[in-house]
């Protein structure tokens, strides 16, 4: 099994011939043919044992299954070929197998490691890089994908860039042969009916058990702790005698109380913390910002935006490689997705166009001045075109249907794009995203999880101290939902929350943007490295879709730009440079 930072497969129909590519992954590929087709791979260090007759490329770092048991060569390749068990292995998690005949390729239940296809005429493809794929076949730029992009931060279903380039859907496996792409779903992982009656015992032991579990195979795993719940449940399912030596992580941002929170929790069981301070970016050089944020959206092939991605790719330059627990996908055990919302039999567009705007028009949205006048006007309803799309497909009551939709468009795109660079550095372990955790969630109903609840109980389960300790917002998980426990109300500390839940609907009334903590930094500096070298932004006129008067102005030093913007002016440029050719369209 040979771990593969780059892959491309290529396979042609009897009597076609399929686009050659030029020199793929930089020159720095290994050819792999098989019959009508060849495969491209660029590893990443030495290969283990492989399958027998068959080469099998894993696209992740140590692929295992939800209780982690590493799957070998052997088994990934049987179940990559017949297409059993694949809802076992945890995600984030691809892998593809060739034989002589045959190229097939997984991804896993969520989606999160992303891979890409094109089928064209008499050929088709499949790689890890939307971008190479673009190359081969020619592809122009797909502007009704930018427009949705450009409002809510984020590419939906399986859009690209790119026309005619498609993410696989998660829980896929793909096989390729004589210039066809054959896409199936394979099943979902078998698991027991939660149980209803008492699901904060269930959903205590599956934590602690996955936390044990993963410690048991990898005592040097890196937990990710900050001042907030998701985070703080983890820790909590350790067990008390584990704690001491456990390796911890926390971003330090100013203004933030992250840092501290974490640090007296570190203190306190006795942890290795690492603390990083994402002030520290704003003293990089503007030309090594712009080449940070650069590097994220060719890495990235322009799908996310490379300014939040060349933050994380900076905080990852200065962490051992290992095991990392993070807490993505807790949101949904917390119901804080339901925040300001009210439950209604079924979405109607009116509460959906509400949603697209309280959440994504206002956070990730591309400065509309930026942009073309009739491209803005298209972005704003294209992005609610494909939101309301989304949600006509839930057949279910409003807020499940909000939990739907985050989990399968939000995480599985937004969280995604960082999971699919960073999973062939490290190994992540996302338990919230575990099957079990979410089946154990959705059993329980909105009413219950919402205000955090649920989350709350199953907390306090594991460890009442930690129930009792404050958050970031200042409340004690113990006290949630406020609304369920009138002595919070007297704490100090509650109208710190209060405040916080309010800045919401501050931003939603002024359309100002919450951003991910060091991007409005390295932006800034990209900004001025443009400033002094101009002709680095131009590019991203070509497009079509930015004014030339208002980026004059940047460069001008007349108006500055935040970080989506920023964001999405380097992938414009990124692809301009790339000479995809765009369409009309």
């Amino acid at each position: 099994m040979q771990l593969c930072r780059d892959l491309l497969a290529v396979t042609a129909a009897p009597g076609c011939t399929a686009p050659n590519p030029t020199a793929p992954f930089g020159g720095l590929a290994e050819c792999h043919p098989f019959d009508g087709g060849t495969v491209w791979t660029r590893a990443v260090g030495h290969a283990l044992p492989s399958g027998g007759d068959v080469q099998v490329f894993a696209l992740s770092r140590g692929p295992r299954d939800h209780d982690f048991r590493p799957v070998d060569s052997t088994e990934l390749a049987a179940r990559l070929l017949s297409g059993a068990a694949l809802g076992q292995l945890a995600a984030p998690f691809a892998a593809a197998a060739l034989t002589a005949t045959e190229f097939v390729a997984a991804t896993d239940h969520a989606g999160l490691r992303h891979l890409y296809a094109v089928q064209g005429e008499g050929w088709a493809a499949v790689s890890t890089s939307a971008l190479e794929l673009a190359r081969l076949a020619g592809a122009p730029v797909d502007r009704s994908a930018l427009a949705a992009f450009a409002v809510t931060g984020f590419h939906l279903g399986e859009a690209t860039p790119f026309q005619g380039v498609r993410k696989l859907p998660a829980g896929t496996r793909t096989g390729l042969a004589k210039g066809i792409l054959e896409i199936s779903r394979y099943p979902s992982a078998a698991a027991d009916e939660p149980d209803r009656a008492d699901a904060v015992t269930a959903m205590a032991d599956l934590l602690r058990g996955s936390v044990e579990r993963c410690l048991d195979r990898h005592p040097d795993t890196v937990f990710e702790l900050s001042g907030g719940f998701d985070s703080r449940l983890l820790f909590a399912a350790v067990p008390p005698a584990r704690r001491a030596g456990l390796r911890t992580l926390t971003l330090a941002a100013p203004g933030s109380a992250d840092a501290a929170i974490a640090g007296a929790l570190a203190t306190r069981y006795g942890t290795r913390h690492q603390v990083i301070d994402l002030a520290r970016l704003g003293a990089l050089p503007p030309s090594a910002a712009y080449e940070l944020v650069l590097a994220a959206a060719r890495r990235h092939d322009t799908v996310g935006n490379p300014v939040a991605l060349g933050v994380l790719d900076w905080v990852e330059s200065q962490v051992e490689p290992g095991v990392r627990i993070n807490g993505q996908g807790g949101e949904i055990c917390r119901g804080s997705y339901h925040m300001g919302q009210r439950q209604h039999p079924r979405p109607d567009p009116a509460l959906v166009d509400r949603l697209a705007r309280w959440w994504f028009m206002t956070n990730e949205a591309v400065n509309p001045n930026a942009l073309v006048p009739d491209f803005a006007e298209r972005a704003q309803a294209q992005g609610l075109a494909v939101i309301r799309a989304a949600f006509a497909a839930y057949d279910t009551d409003w807020l499940t249907a909000i939990d739907h939709f985050f989990l399968d468009e939000r995480v599985h795109r937004w969280v995604g794009i960082n999971f699919s660079g960073a999973c062939l550095d490290r190994t992540i372990v996302s338990i919230y995203l575990d099957p079990r955790f979410l089946a154990i969630a959705r059993a329980v109903p909105p009413a219950v999880r919402g205000g955090s609840g649920f989350a709350a109980r199953v907390l306090e389960r594991l460890d009442r101290d930690l129930a009792l300790v404050p958050l970031a917002t200042g409340v004690r998980p113990k006290h949630l939902p406020r609304r369920y426990v009138p002595r919070a109300l007297a704490e100090y500390s509650v109208a710190r929350y209060v405040r916080r839940g309010g800045e919401k609907l501050l931003q939603f009334a002024r359309r100002e943007a919450q951003t991910a903590a060091g991007t409005p930094a390295l932006a800034d500096l990209v900004v001025r490295h443009w400033r002094e070298h101009p002709d680095l932004a131009e590019p991203a006129l070509r497009i079509g879709v930015v004014r030339e008067d208002w980026l004059r102005g940047l460069l001008a030093g007349r108006h500055g730009a935040d970080a989506a913007t920023v964001g999405f002016l380097v992938n414009l440029a990124v692809t301009a440079e790339e000479q995809t050719p765009v369409s009309a369209g």
